[in-house]
């Protein structure tokens, strides 16, 4: 159950469509694949939530008619228990083959909002 004592990672990336498939191929295909390879638990890390979403970028969000700007805006969203799983998951990251790809040309790139160690301040299940 996700609560307040529940610590996030949420990055947030805006990529050019055309890049949108090697950003994808990293994020969908490679980090997916080391995460439930590595974090299945039961202990630590054990994500209660892991999620990779995207959307066309809205030239107006309150009008989509406006078209798109010709990015994807693209999230990652990670949920753990506590600040122990959310550590544990920062100290296995050092075991992806792709976390200097990551780092480099995703984070470093496309990053427009990073939250790690995230606080949850509010929650359906609260």
């Amino acid at each position: 159950m996700i609560n307040k004592s529940c610590r996030t990672f949420n990055f947030m990336f805006r990529v050019p469509d055309a890049e949108v498939p090697e950003v994808e191929a990293i994020l969908a295909t490679s980090h997916e694949k080391w995460m439930r390879a590595t974090h299945q638990g039961p202990a630590e890390p054990s994500p209660l939530v892991y999620t990779i979403s995207k959307a066309a970028e809205l030239k107006n969000p309150l009008d989509p008619s406006e078209g798109t700007t010709g990015h994807t805006m693209m999230a990652l969203t990670e949920v753990y228990r506590g600040l122990e799983g959310s550590q544990a998951h920062m100290e296995s990251s050092a075991g992806w083959q792709d976390i200097g790809v990551m780092l480099e040309k995703v984070i470093g790139n496309y990053s427009v909002g990073m939250i790690m160690h995230g606080e949850v301040i509010g929650s359906m299940a609260d």
